[in-house]
């Protein structure tokens, strides 16, 4: 009898032993669990600290951009209400261009040399290396000189040349550019790489574009009715810089002929004197790329 006993009291020890083995083994699964998700929650919360401060980095960017836009807008508007004709313009443009580079060389070489002294060994901080240039070998095609694109532009909009540079304008004078007739709304595209040196109203011209196309070169675009690039802005050829309205609103005259088919006024400039654009134009292009 005691024999049975004793058995029956092992086998309900044996028992014991493995449930306890089993919470012991929960219990610790359990607290891997706590353990994983007590650092999963730690990285959330340091990944939305790291978001919230990208994201008031980003506004901050986005606010100093804007009110640097607005300010290259203003001392533009103010540079063309100055300027008496289109070359006095485009110097006065280039000029303030110019020294604006001086003044941001400057405060670069100064912030340079702070960084120098706070940075060990030298090294640039991240802030310095974000901001410098694409290098020439990590551009997606390599930048070609304007005067090698001889052949090679299209117009910037669908249409046909309707007077071309050098023609009597109707107005006594000769035409300094080519006149594109297009379609109401018609899109317009950048006819070459450059950086916007002026986006606005100019006199007679009405909405004007000048892009710096590089090696003294610049293009102007008038006629449009809406630009959508502001001043300093890097365009790529083909990219859209603006769109026609439904009529003809500039020329490079302040006529009025009644013609109320939508036309944009090209004109290439090189070292601030038009030149014929007629050797630039591809004839297998008509319009947009």
């Amino acid at each position: 009898l005691l024999g049975a006993v004793v058995r029956e009291l092992r086998e309900q020890t044996e028992m014991l032993l493995a449930d306890l083995k089993e919470q012991t083994r929960v219990t610790a699964s359990i607290e891997a669990e706590r353990a994983r998700l007590t650092t999963a929650v730690g990285e959330q919360t340091a990944e939305k600290k790291r978001l919230s401060m990208l994201l008031e980095a980003k506004q901050r960017l986005q606010a100093d951009t804007e009110t640097e836009i607005a300010a290259e807008k203003q001392r533009s508007q103010a540079l063309a209400a100055r300027a008496g004709s289109l070359k006095e313009l485009i110097a006065s443009l280039e000029a303030d261009k110019t020294r604006k580079a001086a003044d941001q060389a400057k405060a670069a070489e100064r912030k340079s040399g702070d960084v120098d002294q706070a940075a060990p060994n030298g090294a640039p901080a991240s802030t310095e290396l974000a901001s410098l240039p694409v290098p020439e070998g990590n551009r997606l095609t390599a930048a070609a000189p304007f005067s090698a694109l001889q052949g090679q532009i299209a117009l910037p909009v669908t249409g046909k040349i309707k007077r071309r540079f050098g023609a009597d304008d109707g107005n006594g004078a000769v035409m300094q550019g080519d006149m594109v007739a297009t379609q109401s709304g018609a899109i317009v595209t950048a006819p070459a790489d450059g950086n916007v040196l002026y986006a606005g109203p100019f006199r007679s011209y009405g909405q004007l574009l000048i892009l710096n196309a590089g090696d003294g070169y610049h293009v102007v675009l008038a006629g449009m009715s809406r630009i959508s690039v502001a001043t300093g802005q890097s365009v790529l050829a083909g990219e859209p810089v603006g769109a026609m309205g439904e009529a003809r609103v500039a020329s490079t005259s302040a006529s009025q002929n009644g013609n109320a088919t939508p036309e944009l006024y090209v004109e290439f400039r090189k070292d601030g004197k038009p030149v014929d654009p007629t050797p630039w134009w591809a004839d297998r292009f008509s319009g947009r790329t």
